[in-house]
C-alpha cells in the first residue's frame, strides 16, 4: 500500500461531500498524525518525497505556503476565537464545556497556545462537526446540537476578530518579493476559510504576490494531508509536483508534500509542531520562513 492509500483509506473517503461523516467516525489525532513512514535525522534528510527531475527538464518553480503558523501567528488568531466559541456554547447549553472543547481541539487555555491537532490543522467544517458531536455526547439531541453550534459559531471575518489579531511572521512581503524576483510562483494552501484568508492577505498587502489561494472550505478539494489541494494548485498553475516546495508548520503540511510528490518540504518552528514532530516527514526543519527562503535560494543557485 502506498503512502497516499495509507492516509486516505482509514478515512473512508467516498467523495468530496463526506467530510463531516469522516470526522465523526475517525479519531482526528490518528488521521492527522499518521506519518509517511520516513525517518528524520538532524536538520535535513538525505532524500526527498520524490526523485528530483533532471535540472534540464525543470520548468516553472512554485512555493506553496501554509497560512496560520507559517505566515501569521496562529496563536494570536485562534486563541481568542476558540475561547469565544466555548463561552457562547456554555451560555447556550448551561453545560460545563470549555475544557472539554479545548482538550478536543488541542488548545492549551493556560498558555493560550494551539497544539498539534484539530484547531491548528482542521477545517471549519471539521471543527463544527466535532463540537456538535461533543454536545450530542453530553446529552443534547443531535438536531438541537446542530442548531446551537450554528447559532454560536462566529464567522471569522476581519471585523469580528480584529486586525490586531493578525501578526505576520517576519517581513512576509519582502520574502514574497524575493521569491517572485527569482522566478517562483507563490501559492497559499490553508485549512482556514476563504473569506478570512483573503482578508488576511489583503490586510498584510500580500495578494499582489500570490498566484493562487486554496482554502479549507473550497468545494472541490479535500483537506490536508490529502493531496487534492496540491493537485489543484499544480493543475491550475501548470507546474509539475517535482518542481514544488511546501512550507508549513504542521504534520499535515509535511505529509501533504509527501503525498503530492513535491520536490521537498520545509517545516518551520513558528507554529504548532516542535522540531521532533516535523522531522518525521519534513525534508528540512528551520526556525522560520526566512531561513526557508535561504534554503530555497541555495537550491536554485
Amino acid at each position: 500500500m502506498n503512502k497516499v492509500q495509507r492516509l486516505i483509506n482509514p478515512l473512508h473517503l467516498e467523495g468530496l461531500h463526506h467530510e463531516a461523516d469522516m470526522m465523526r467516525n475517525v479519531d482526528v489525532h490518528r488521521v492527522l498524525y499518521q506519518t509517511c513512514g520516513r525517518q528524520a535525522s538532524g536538520l535535513a534528510k538525505s532524500r526527498s518525497c520524490q526523485q528530483h527531475k533532471d535540472e534540464s527538464e525543470r520548468n516553472q518553480r512554485l512555493v506553496i505556503f501554509d497560512k496560520d503558523g507559517t505566515l501569521v501567528c496562529i496563536h494570536a488568531m485562534w486563541a481568542p476565537w476558540i475561547r469565544g466559541i466555548a463561552a457562547r456554547l456554555e451560555n447556550a447549553t448551561d453545560l460545563d464545556l470549555a475544557n472539554k472543547i479545548f482538550n478536543l481541539v488541542s488548545f492549551d487555555n493556560n498558555t493560550g497556545k494551539i497544539k498539534p491537532g484539530l484547531l491548528g490543522e482542521g477545517t471549519m467544517s471539521q471543527l463544527r462537526d466535532t463540537i456538535t458531536q461533543l454536545l450530542s455526547e453530553e446529552g443534547v439531541p443531535r438536531e438541537k446540537a446542530e442548531r446551537i453550534v450554528q447559532a454560536c459559531w462566529q464567522v471569522r471575518e476581519m471585523a469580528n476578530y480584529g486586525a490586531g489579531d493578525v501578526h505576520a511572521v517576519g517581513d512576509v512581503g519582502h520574502l514574497f518579493g524575493v521569491l517572485k524576483s527569482n522566478g517562483y510562483l507563490i501559492a497559499v494552501n490553508t485549512s482556514d476559510s476563504r473569506g478570512v484568508t483573503e482578508q488576511t492577505l489583503d490586510h498584510l498587502d500580500l495578494r499582489r504576490y500570490v498566484d493562487i489561494v486554496v482554502c479549507g472550505d473550497d468545494e472541490d478539494v479535500l483537506p490536508k494531508p490529502h493531496p487534492s489541494t496540491a493537485q489543484k494548485i499544480c493543475r491550475e498553475l501548470g507546474v509539475h509536483p517535482s518542481d514544488v516546495i511546501m512550507i508549513g508548520d504542521s504534520t499535515s503540511d509535511m505529509m501533504l508534500g509527501c503525498n503530492a510528490g513535491f520536490r521537498y518540504s520545509i517545516g518551520v518552528l513558528t507554529g504548532i509542531a516542535p522540531r521532533e514532530v516535523l522531522e518525521r516527514d519534513a525534508t528540512y526543519v528551520v526556525d522560520d520562513i526566512h531561513q526557508a527562503l535561504h534554503l530555497i535560494l541555495q537550491d536554485s543557485s
